[in-house]
């Protein structure tokens, strides 16, 4: 009960600071769809979809077996985040490079590649505090998280005022967006080095095998960005701007649903880290988890999907009421999504990886086909159909793949102690 109680507080902790930053960043796209119209909040949402997939291709996993390791071995977080930041560097640098090329020959205007452009950069910078975030958590140092993000709220919560009342244009938004995400990195940064992270000398081999052993895990969380962001993609691709920004509309509340789930995998794999050597402590935990997913999650779905409508026209305006079905379809999904979170970071410790790339590849293969027919039938509605039968179908399987390899002393993306003390001698 203990472990139980310490992974609810941490949670407290992530998802308070997260919902903050989630909810400024909601407020950013009812300003630019109520300002900027309908089709600007759609043209928004296709280049911040392609921009967040490439960011997560170029993560390949290495957020999350960072958290996996640190939580392992906590005195090495010198030369695991040396590693991380390198592997990280050097990817990121080629996913914007391959970004540069596709927006080169894609035939945007100046303007739309300046938006393009900084947005693309935000999201980036964006993915480092994640990984920063991601070292605290496996430190067991949550509280710092939601102070940091609090005070990112209230910069965010500024810089929108300051663009709306000014009534300056896009651009400048997104360049104050940017520099309030860069502002994160900084003060995250800083609690990093007060908790002993120190910049160290560490080996191309090391960053090589860093990235070997996240190659699996980065690959199973591209599948799944694959179809977060694969929703708007395909939509944009068979559909008017407006009917994309009607969906956009009704994926902010999904999105935030995800990024809950995805503090929740995070902090869970971190626990389940920690238990990895006590197979006994690790399945009772884990079971208890999933009780608490369902009997939480069920009750919050079916009033998210009643009220769903109030809350898009209360919030968007009545001109978004093509989106009150899709939103409302799209919250009967919570419980999978959480589930499946969950079931995910199971993989991960359990040396299971396999598994779950092969549920999220099926599943990626799935959702996008149901995207392109549905949402060719039915539009946005189609696609949040789509959604909800993914979520649904990759619940089915993980139920039906529940028994998975008992966990060894070296976990997944788990160092051994062996090889924590050969890091820490670099």
């Amino acid at each position: 009960m203990s472990q139980i109680r310490r992974t609810i507080n941490n949670l407290a902790n992530v998802i308070g600071g997260e919902i903050l930053l989630r909810v400024a960043n909601a407020s950013v796209a009812v300003l630019i769809g109520r300002v900027y119209g309908v089709a600007m909040l759609g043209i928004y949402a296709a280049i911040l979809a392609v921009a967040t997939l490439a960011e997560r291709i170029a993560d390949n996993g290495l957020e999350l077996t960072g958290i996996a390791e640190l939580s392992r071995c906590p005195k090495n977080i010198g030369s695991l985040a040396t590693a991380l930041y390198i592997d990280k560097t050097a990817l990121s640098a080629c996913a914007i490079g391959l970004l540069a090329c596709i927006a080169g020959v894609s035939g945007l205007s100046s303007g739309q590649w300046l938006i393009a452009a900084v947005l693309t950069m935000r999201t980036f910078v964006y993915s480092y505090c994640r990984l920063n975030a991601g070292l605290l958590k496996a430190l067991d140092k949550t509280k710092p998280i939601v102070v940091i993000q609090a005070f990112h709220f209230v910069v965010l919560t500024i810089c929108a005022l300051v663009v709306y009342l000014r009534q300056q244009g896009l651009l400048t938004l997104l360049l104050w967006l940017m520099g309030a995400q860069m502002m994160e990195f900084a003060l995250t940064f800083t609690v990093l080095r007060k908790l002993g992270l120190r910049i160290s000398a560490v080996t191309f081999a090391s960053c090589l095998q860093l990235l070997r052993r996240s190659t699996p895990v980065g690959a199973t969380y591209t599948l799944s960005t694959l179809m977060l962001r694969g929703d708007v993609v395909i939509l944009s691709l068979i559909a008017s701007a407006s009917v994309v920004g009607a969906f956009a509309a009704a994926d902010t509340g999904l999105v935030m649903i995800y990024v809950i789930a995805w503090l929740f995998s995070g902090l869970l794999l971190s626990d389940l880290g920690s238990l990895s050597e006590n197979r006994e402590a690790f399945d009772v935990h884990f079971r208890k988890c999933l009780r608490g997913v369902v009997l939480l999650t069920v009750p919050l779905a079916v009033i998210s999907a009643v009220f769903a409508r109030a809350a898009i026209l209360s919030v968007f305006g009545e001109t978004f009421d093509a989106a009150a079905l899709p939103g409302t379809l799209m919250m009967l999904a919570m419980p999978f999504i959480f589930l499946n979170a969950a079931f995910l970071s199971r993989t991960v410790v359990r040396n299971a990886s396999r598994i779950s790339l092969g549920i999220y590849s099926f599943t990626a293969v799935l959702s996008l086909l149901l995207n392109y027919f549905l949402g060719r039938w039915q539009g946005a509605t189609g696609v949040a159909c789509s959604i909800l039968i993914r979520e649904a179908v990759m619940t089915i399987l993980f139920v039906r793949l529940w028994k998975l390899p008992a966990p060894a002393t070296s976990v997944g993306p788990v160092m051994a102690n062996a090889e924590c003390a050969t890091l820490l001698n670099t």
